[in-house]
């Protein structure tokens, strides 16, 4: 077998020459260039830092307002809480844009982590209006629950099953991720705390052994007059306050 002859190439050492002075002289520029703008560099950089502090401060100043704000409150109600929580990620999104250009300035300067607190502060806040809208669906919830134990007739009241439900509804907000000092979580587990007593009683009330003496004497405690017929509900002896009278009640079923 014969292997083919590889050519011979030429270099033009001139050319050679050139290319190597040329890449010399590009080296030595960038370094004139790099030490010339290095004042504009660390101006700017300090720049980008003074504003990544000052969006700091502005995030950290959004975060406590924001814990004023009616969502907080119980006395707000669910519909509207719920739909002025989600204008706070509207909100956000100039915090957000903020971030972004900083950030991509931090890591341009080599300072990437100088952006760290204010991405974990804006997650923050979108985790606590996260949080505040499972509350506030959950409070819906059982907001509905008593809407519909109120709604029932007395004779047909059904005490035991509704004291599981309430349970099953006061376990699940204890376990919600939320902040417990916050007047809406407090709001609610107060109202389940308080049917939590309302519906022994009711329980008590509801046994067959009970007279109309027995009646009359609860009447007497509670200072209201009513029927027990077809057309009482539940609402009206949960109106009665019983929980002020837990004691007296007791003592009458006992």
């Amino acid at each position: 077998m014969f292997s083919a002859a590889v050519p011979k190439v030429k270099v033009d050492s001139s050319k050679f020459g050139k290319i190597v002075t040329n890449w010399n002289n590009v080296k030595n520029n960038s370094k004139a260039t790099k030490k010339t703008i290095a004042p504009i560099v660390e101006q700017q950089d300090g720049v980008n830092k003074n504003n990544i502090k000052k969006l700091e401060e502005e995030i950290g100043t959004f975060t406590m307002e924001m814990r004023k704000r009616p969502f907080f409150k119980y006395e707000t109600g669910a519909k509207e809480s719920i739909s002025k929580l989600a204008g706070v990620f509207e909100e956000l999104k100039e915090f957000e844009n903020s971030r972004d250009n900083l950030g991509e300035n931090a890591r341009k300067f080599g300072n990437p982590d100088l952006i760290t607190k204010c991405v974990k502060d804006i997650e923050a806040i979108k985790q606590t209006v996260d949080n505040m809208k499972a509350l506030w669906d959950h409070i819906e919830t059982c907001q509905q629950a008593f809407s519909r134990f109120m709604n029932n007739k007395w004779i047909e009241t059904q005490p035991f099953e509704m004291e599981d439900e309430v349970k099953k509804l006061q376990k699940t907000l204890k376990e919600m991720k939320v902040d417990r000092k916050a007047n809406a979580y407090m709001g609610i587990l107060e109202d389940l705390k308080k049917w939590l007593v309302f519906l022994p009683l009711i329980a008590e009330l509801a046994d067959k052994a009970m007279r109309p003496r027995h009646w009359d004497m609860v009447k007497e405690k509670v200072g209201v007059q009513f029927t027990i017929d077809d057309n009482l509900l539940l609402r009206d002896i949960y109106n009665l306050n019983l929980g002020k009278f837990q004691e007296d009640v007791e003592e009458i079923t006992d």
